[in-house]
């Protein structure tokens, strides 16, 4: 079974992300900050992190900065955010991530996306 992290500290969206992914059968496990996501990754291996950029302790794009920076791998990523700002599009293809989903988001893009990394 595939593992999926999802790093969200908005409880709806939070479940929403849990309920779509588990009932398409994926394994998924939460972190609500991005130094709960950092220790995550470092200790544990996924196969997809689905990525706010907008959180508590430590900002997604900080995050991936300081796995970069520390040499941890880490597996492909989604990014999930409320912001569509071309310059955070911009940061994403940076760290070589290609998805850039905007929050409200659209559930059967949201199902299709995750699947072209895992199926």
């Amino acid at each position: 079974m595939k593992k999926i992290l999802v790093v969200e500290d908005n409880e709806l969206n939070m479940k929403l992300f849990y309920d779509i992914l588990t009932y398409q059968k994926f394994d998924v496990e939460k972190a609500l900050d991005g130094l709960e996501a950092y220790e995550k990754i470092k200790n544990n291996d996924y196969d997809l992190i689905i990525l706010d950029i907008q959180l508590p302790k430590l900002d997604g794009f900080s995050l991936l900065k300081k796995l970069n920076d520390d040499k941890i791998k880490f597996p492909n990523v989604i990014i999930t955010s409320a912001c569509a700002m071309d310059s955070d599009k911009q940061k994403a293809e940076g760290f070589g991530i290609k998805d850039y989903l905007t929050k409200p988001i659209d559930i059967n893009a949201f199902i299709k996306t995750v699947k072209s990394y895992l199926l």
